[in-house]
């Protein structure tokens, strides 16, 4: 089983590398980055999503999970986007550019989408994600995209 902290730093990197993602989340690209779970400093995913800035991506790994294929057992990752969007959006919904952009957007180092690009040699690229909004523990809403990633 491979190290989910890769994945979820390796798909940080690729997130970076599209240029329209990078250019909606205010042309900064440090704005899309990994939570990593450490204690103390880190043990509260909500507090970290109360904390993004707008607007931004942050990667979280939520857990593993067995499976199966062909008599075959496999591990199957699980890693979070949370999207904070701008605060005034000019024209269209900021979080479907978002989405938009983490799906169809083309890493500036690829040729595919990036729903075709394996973000960790030993993964399959992403099942197709979706998105869904939440609202925190402020009332404020947000979206989250639920990523799945096959191991090999």
């Amino acid at each position: 089983m491979i190290d989910p902290s890769e994945l979820v730093d390796n798909l940080v990197t690729k997130l970076r590398l599209i240029t329209s993602l990078v250019a909606d989340v205010g042309g900064v690209a440090t704005n899309i980055y990994a939570y990593h779970d450490s204690h103390p400093t880190k043990s509260s995913l909500m507090a970290a999503i109360l904390q993004m800035q707008h607007p931004s991506v942050m990667a979280v790994w939520q857990g593993t999970a067995p499976g199966s294929i062909q008599n075959m057992t496999i591990w199957k990752h699980q890693v979070t986007l949370y999207l904070r969007a701008k605060e005034e959006s000019a024209a269209g919904t900021a979080y479907c550019d978002l989405f938009r952009h983490i799906v169809e957007g083309v890493p500036t180092d690829e040729t595919l989408a990036m729903l075709y690009v394996e973000v960790h040699a030993s993964c399959l690229p992403m099942d197709i994600p979706s998105i869904s909004r939440q609202t925190d523990v402020e009332g404020q809403d947000y979206f989250e995209i639920p990523l799945s990633f096959t191991e090999r």
